[in-house]
């Protein structure tokens, strides 16, 4: 009888142990805070002598370049292709390069994004590191 009550202790607590794993011990860590960025986005039409937008646009989620950025800010209405040195802006607020031979293009500057001041211009949008504050000016023009 003793060895049979060993055998069902050993039992009980190897059934007992197994159904208690470390999986559920183990408490996600809730993250109520949702990453955000924002940039202050000025958007002038030179070729039809026109402001589209001026203000600040934030996203949410992790943004790391200018491109991650404009792909989330969808009331910029922007559309870019991918090119032979990243991605290119095509169209923004509607207005569309329609012929990238021959323009008007969609060109933009800051004066504080740490990249574009070091370089003295920025990057291709695929590539430009932003952060939160950063103020960009977008331009549709026939020159460069």
């Amino acid at each position: 009888m003793g060895k049979l009550c060993k055998i069902l202790l050993v039992s009980a607590m190897l059934l007992v142990g197994g159904c208690s794993s470390k999986e559920s011990e183990k408490k996600e860590p809730v993250n109520n805070n949702t990453e955000k960025t924002t940039l202050k986005i000025t958007i002038q039409d030179e070729v039809n002598k026109k402001e589209l937008f001026s203000g600040d646009v934030s996203v949410e989620g992790k943004v790391e370049t200018l491109a991650d950025f404009l792909e989330k800010a969808k009331d910029l209405n922007v559309v870019m292709e991918d090119g032979q040195y990243g991605k290119t802006i095509m169209a923004m607020k509607g207005v569309e390069t329609k012929d990238f031979n021959k323009g008007p293009w969609w060109l933009y500057e800051s004066e504080n994004n740490e990249s574009c001041k070091a370089a003295g211009s920025c990057d291709a949008a695929s590539s430009l590191k932003i952060k939160d504050g950063d103020a960009f000016t977008f331009t549709y023009t026939a020159s460069y």
